[in-house]
């Protein structure tokens, strides 16, 4: 017998799985010099990593992005390129920068370079992009919430 449309199975069906957590990995190595590097590379608009040049200005993180974190309503870690391991390198590869999304204990890529590129510096662009495709992926941001 088929189950009705609008029984409780048909709604679990559809529903998404919360994201516990977002790894950003940046296609920069840790460190202060590197950090310094990378300053002097948005300065000089030279091949930086595009996912810092969301978060991250000359002086530290960008008090827009601050803002955005806040609101997204799930814990951001900070990963680099020299510190990717285990599980996070298998996942992202050699594909960075990235969004990784923890949920029921499995990381999945949620936004691939080009789509992180695509955002061109946009914090706005970047959080709209973030719930579009973990949507694509049956994945679920909490609803926003204001600071």
């Amino acid at each position: 017998m088929a189950t009705p449309p609008n029984s409780a199975a048909a709604g679990r069906a559809t529903a998404k799985t919360p994201i516990e957590r977002l790894i950003f990995v940046y296609r920069a190595d840790s460190g202060k010099l590197n950090a310094l590097i990378d300053s002097a590379r948005k300065l000089l608009m030279i091949d930086g990593c595009a996912l810092c040049t969301i978060t991250h200005g000359l002086a530290g993180e960008r008090g827009e992005w601050k803002s955005c974190r806040d609101e997204i309503g799930v814990p951001v870690d900070y990963v680099h390129r020299d510190q990717l391991d285990g599980e996070l390198a298998a996942a992202v590869g050699d594909d960075l920068p990235c969004v990784v999304a923890e949920a029921a204990g499995r990381l999945t890529v949620l936004l691939a370079p080009e789509v992180i590129e695509r955002c061109r510096g946009s914090v706005d662009d970047l959080r709209g992009r973030l719930r579009i495709h973990a949507a694509m992926k049956e994945l679920a941001l909490p609803e926003a919430r204001v600071a």
